[in-house]
């Protein structure tokens, strides 16, 4: 009895195993049949191509979150004031004799010889106050006086008038302050914001904005040089109440600095700067910004930054490198060398296990070391070195992960 059970037991064992074996050739050839191989579920990442996903041992670091401040480096401009200035006119008709201006943006001093003119209104006008010396009537002799220094003439120079009797036919016009002197028909002596190159070490390529100043047009240097020399001659009739010169005082200027639009929103009036001459480096100087002005010049949008300087020894023309604090709230912080560009967009390698799969990210300002991420990438491991990855003949292949977008408020 027993051994017949044992009996039945080997064959159900031997029945079961023949059936398993019937079984495993019958898919085997169903798989052959339709062109198909089985595939080890442990080189499954190795077969994925190059473009999505790279197998490889890498430095991996982890994206920083805070708040961050970093230092923006611009330059800038010494410039004149337009607000502070006076004009030089001819309150009579007349012609200029002689004039000692010789070249625009000369610099003068208050009291400075400027011009002679010859007017026979103001030869007129001395000759009857001398007629009027000889009589008594006190009254003429005041409205005489009065009608001169209409005419332009000094208090001293009627009192000299007065001692030599003797008609001055050139009338001297002085420099009422002191500054740099511009012909009123010649170019003003405000440098053109577009002339201004806004320059961040760490945003160059991306403002296009290089670190030296555009090349002008040819034609505008030619104007700039002819408009160093004056068009006015001597000789030369001008009419009463004509401006012939502008003084731009030095006194009181203005220093301009261009910041890219992507640091404008960054930027207000109010904000400190620290800032240096480029012919000194060693001596710093602290300003508020008091203006923030939105510039389009050559195809560049940028913002000019107006700092305005009280009794400055700052030559114009002279350049300047400053400094702004920039302080952001939020997103995520990578090195500049684990963030990717596409040309239209930026990647970064994240690790799956020994894979690199490349993500698209957005990606918002970058410093000279650090690249801000508005996507949400905490706790991934990233590749350090992220160009390493990138194959030269590859177009990679980015697929986007739904739902890490970071808000700005996170």
């Amino acid at each position: 009895m027993k051994r017949n059970s044992l009996i039945n037991l080997y064959s159900l064992g031997l029945f079961l195993l023949t059936l398993g074996c019937s079984s495993a050739q019958r898919e085997t050839g169903h798989a052959a049949s339709h062109g198909h191989s089985q595939i080890d579920s442990g080189i499954r990442e190795l077969t994925r191509p190059t473009n999505q996903a790279i197998v490889t041992h890498a430095a991996t670091v982890e994206a920083e979150a805070g708040m961050k401040v970093f230092p923006v480096h611009i330059t800038g401009r010494v410039n004149y004031d337009s607000k502070n200035n006076t004009a030089v006119s001819s309150r009579v008709a007349g012609r200029l004799e002689h004039i000692y201006v010789k070249y625009n943006f000369q610099p003068v001093k208050k009291g400075q010889l400027l011009f002679e003119i010859y007017s026979p209104e103001l030869v007129a006008a001395q000759r009857e106050l001398l007629l009027l010396q000889k009589s008594e009537e006190q009254k003429l002799q005041s409205s005489a006086i009065q009608k001169l220094q209409h005419l332009g003439m000094t208090f001293g120079q009627i009192q000299q008038l007065i001692k030599s009797k003797q008609v001055a036919y050139r009338v001297p016009i002085y420099s009422p302050a002191s500054g740099y002197i511009v012909e009123k028909n010649g170019t003003v002596p405000i440098t053109n914001a577009g002339s201004l190159t806004s320059v961040t070490k760490e945003e160059s390529a991306m403002a296009n904005m290089g670190s030296t100043p555009t090349p002008s047009a040819p034609t505008n240097t030619g104007q700039q040089q002819a408009s160093n020399s004056l068009l006015m001659r001597e000789g030369q009739y001008v009419t009463a109440g004509q401006a012939i010169f502008i003084i731009y005082k030095n006194n009181e200027l203005l220093a301009e600095f261009a910041i890219p639009p992507f640091w404008a929103l960054k930027v207000n009036k109010g904000k400190k700067i620290l800032f240096k001459s480029i012919d000194n480096p060693d001596l710093l100087y602290q300003a508020t910004i008091g203006l923030i002005q939105p510039t389009f010049n050559n195809g560049e949008n940028f913002t000019v930054a107006r700092i305005y300087l009280k009794n400055s020894k700052f030559p114009v023309g002279q350049l300047l490198t400053g400094t702004i604090a920039v302080t952001e709230n939020h997103g995520y912080w990578l090195p500049k060398t684990a963030v990717v560009s596409l040309g239209n967009k930026s990647i970064i390698f994240k690790q799956e296990a020994n894979t690199f799969l490349p993500v698209p990210v957005e990606v918002g300002v970058r410093t000279e070391e650090k690249v801000q991420i508005l996507t949400h990438i905490a706790s991934w491991q990233i590749a350090k070195h992220g160009a390493y990855l990138v194959d030269s003949e590859d177009f990679i292949i980015a697929n986007k992960t739904p739902g890490n977008e970071l808000s700005k408020g996170e």
